[in-house]
């Protein structure tokens, strides 16, 4: 097949602190395309080609692959596009900091991929000043997310006020950035006399740019420029994504434009009434009580599939008779509760439902013909199956990247040209 024209190709770029996990996200996008298959999506490091590479486990050379993906814009009388994304997976470790350098002057978005857990570390630092100062247009991955269930045991509401608190410390990171960039370019300009002059309209354009600077540095889940993942079990879902889904299976009777910006809120649903409280922080204990509707909604059908995976992986384990019994079924004790999760708030493409394979399983049956397709006997190879197929981390992370991620021919014109830009510098005498 021929490539599409510039205006249906992205290019973009995975940049993130090492061991933030950019190459196995980089494994479930390459999955999507079926380059590789399902099972050794997250473990293959497919993009670390050098032997090297996967001695070491970590990524050294930067490596490119091109990916469709069908594109569904927000918009309902919007027809889907078929679009081309050329994506870089670049190093974590400063010594490869040369590799990361030029992936970000060859493209024109980023996907910038951050510990849910680890959070902001000092290489990110460095690499959102690179970013910025490349023009690129970022979208925020916090990956991970599965770590605050698994390993640290928070409740839904401890987890919904961490990623809080990781989004707004990722904000003021790029806010201190921009800031202190304007402050060095009026510096400049007050060294070569250029204060006060221009006329009202350039003024007026200058800020303009600034405001529009501003709204692409500042990630915002409502808008859909953030992406909450866990690259190993291959989930990820947007809050937009999310709100057109709740709406679409009438678990809430809210329209999306309105439901995505309560859904990552300090908010509550009652469900007795259908209204939309105040949450109060000092409840942040307790799940039972009142949990925000992002707990609620985006996290709670996520927890109860890790425990339910978890029950049955323990049953197996106590019921085994040998070394060969070891694996869990769709009927196995703690298979139920995963079912029951995975019925609300599937962010599943609806032109999957009639595909046995891919879509999200209904029933019991559907669940076992899924583990055996894939040979899911483990209970990490079940998550995989299973949540892939409820909230698929590849349609998250590409439409995100194609809403917002311009396309060569606008990025050229408006935004990359400043990159490149040579300032007009005063002649002295």
């Amino acid at each position: 097949m021929a490539l599409p024209p510039p205006s249906l190709t992205r290019l973009l770029t995975i940049v993130a602190h090492v061991d933030h996990g950019k190459t196995t996200l980089a494994d479930s996008l390459v999955e999507s395309n079926g380059i590789i298959s399902e099972r050794h999506a997250g473990s293959l490091r497919y993009l670390d080609s050098l032997e090297e590479e996967q001695k070491r486990g970590i990524t050294m050379r930067c490596s490119a692959i091109g990916l469709r993906h069908r594109y569904s814009p927000p918009k309902k009388a919007a027809e889907p596009q078929d679009v081309v994304v050329h994506l870089i997976d670049s190093p974590g470790h400063v010594d490869f900091s040369v590799e990361v350098t030029t992936s970000l002057l060859a493209c024109d978005g980023a996907l910038l991929v951050v510990d849910a857990v680890e959070g902001m570390c000092a290489r990110t630092h460095n690499i959102l000043r690179e970013a910025y100062a490349a023009q690129l247009v970022p979208v925020l991955v916090i990956n991970k997310v599965d770590r605050l269930c698994t390993d640290l045991g928070l409740g839904c509401n401890e987890a919904y006020i961490r990623l809080r608190a990781l989004v707004e410390s990722v904000n003021a990171a790029c806010a201190a950035m921009i800031s202190s960039a304007r402050a060095r370019d009026n510096d400049i300009d007050d060294d070569d006399g250029a204060v006060g002059e221009g006329s009202s309209s350039t003024n007026r354009g200058a800020f303009e740019e600034e405001k529009e600077e501003e709204s692409v540095w500042s990630f915002d889940p409502s808008r859909g420029n953030v992406v909450f993942c866990s690259a190993l079990h291959g989930w990820g879902f947007s809050v937009p994504s999310l709100a057109r889904s709740l709406f679409k299976s009438k678990t809430l009777p809210i329209r999306p434009p309105l439901l995505r910006q309560y859904l990552f809120g300090d908010v509550r649903y009652r469900h007795e009434d259908g209204k939309i409280m105040k949450w109060k922080s000092e409840q942040n204990g307790s799940d039972d009580e009142a949990m925000t509707m992002f707990a609620e909604f985006a996290l709670r059908p996520l927890w109860d599939a890790y425990e339910g995976v978890s029950t049955a992986a323990a049953c197996v384990e106590t019921s085994l008779s040998g070394p060969g019994d070891a694996k869990i079924k769709a009927d196995t004790p703690g298979m139920d509760s995963l079912l029951a999760a995975m019925q609300k708030g599937s962010t599943a493409a609806t032109a999957n439902a009639g595909d046995e394979l891919h879509a999200t399983p209904t029933t019991v049956s559907d669940v076992q013909r899924i583990l055996q397709r894939i040979g899911a006997t483990s209970a990490e190879a079940v998550l995989r199956a299973m949540l892939r197929r409820y909230r698929p981390l590849s349609d998250a992370v590409l439409d995100a990247a194609c809403e917002h991620c311009p396309n060569p021919l606008v990025a050229s014109s408006t935004i990359r040209n400043r990159t490149l830009s040579v300032r007009d510098f005063a002649a002295h005498d």
